[in-house]
């Protein structure tokens, strides 16, 4: 049956209306991904301490949650009008059924078949495509929260570094640009005993680059053991700070295994986090950094006048 104007003009509305939200909402949607670790070497980067009052561990990163809203307002926005188009495309699939099985039966003035497929097609189209958006929408604002909260933990935690020839009690968030101490960039190194030892020895081979580029290594026992050893090798270095007794620590080691895991990674190697002078988390990885290809990417930047403040 041929199709009038007014029939034929309706239908274009539409495709032209699931062509506009398909638009709109891959303008407004970022597909992110989570930090994940690697193997091996590291990736190319790219890019007095303040009291912290004690918090009941269920609300100890309300501030966090809080923050990472903030900067991104409109998450759970996008979450609720993704999920709305894609219940709305969703109720829109069910009533066309009775019409469908109408047509098919033969019921007294019942809609053209292929109009009817052509509404059945559309509503599931964008019942499947609002559903996915949703679905990755909330996985993607998950994960920055986790990083938010991630990045607050590490902002946290204390550490004993040489500065003047004097060893100082700080927290990692002094060590920041901006702030009045030397900014730095802290690479955590999270293993046992010997995995610690060998990114201090292999960091000593580069030591002036180490601490021309503002490299600060922090050797963080899985263990027990081994803490003198570490302590021994750290002596004299400017650039390795050692952690100090804190729940923070232990939290760190107990996420970072976590994510390990959900890799199906050798837990038993060494991890790697290298963070920003700004604070960021800039990549993680599993053994000993390569210190010579990081420091020489710092200087290679420095030659040529690139931003170092934000890496």
């Amino acid at each position: 049956m041929a199709l009038g104007p007014r029939s034929a003009w309706l239908r274009c509305r539409r495709f032209l209306c699931l062509i506009f939200l398909l638009a709109v909402s891959l303008n407004s949607y970022g597909f992110l991904s989570g930090k994940t670790l690697s193997r091996g070497s590291p990736p190319r980067m790219r890019s007095g301490a303040e009291a912290v009052p004690d918090m009941p561990e269920e609300r100890k990163f309300s501030n966090e949650r809080l923050r990472a809203e903030t900067e991104d307002p409109f998450a759970k926005v996008k979450v609720a009008l993704f999920g709305f188009l894609g219940a709305g495309a969703g109720i829109g699939l069910l009533f066309i059924l009775p019409r469908l099985i109408g047509t098919l039966f033969g019921a007294p003035r019942a809609s053209p078949l292929e109009k009817v497929l052509s509404d059945l097609g559309i509503n599931f189209v964008a019942m499947i495509f609002f559903g996915f958006l949703t679905y990755q929408e909330w996985n993607s604002e998950t994960v920055r929260s986790q990083a938010k909260e991630e990045g607050a933990l590490i902002a946290r935690l204390p550490v004993q570094v040489s500065l003047n020839g004097k060893d100082v009690d700080v927290k990692l968030s002094d060590l920041r640009s901006g702030r009045q101490l030397l900014p730095r960039r802290p690479v955590i190194c999270i293993g046992n005993e010997q995995f610690c030892l060998d990114c201090i020895d292999a960091s000593q081979e580069v030591g002036e680059a180490m601490a021309r580029c503002d490299f600060l290594l922090i050797p963080v026992l899985s263990t027990s053991n081994g803490r003198t050893a570490v302590a021994d090798a750290a002596k004299g270095l400017s650039f390795v700070a050692l952690p100090q007794a804190s729940a923070d620590w232990e939290l760190l080691q107990e996420i970072q295994l976590a994510q390990v895991r959900s890799q199906g990674l050798d837990e038993a190697t060494g991890q790697a986090i290298i963070v920003k002078k700004n604070g960021r988390v800039g990549t993680r990885f599993l053994g000993v950094p390569d210190w010579k290809s990081l420091t020489s990417e710092v200087d290679a930047r420095v030659q040529i006048g690139l931003d170092t403040d934000n890496i």
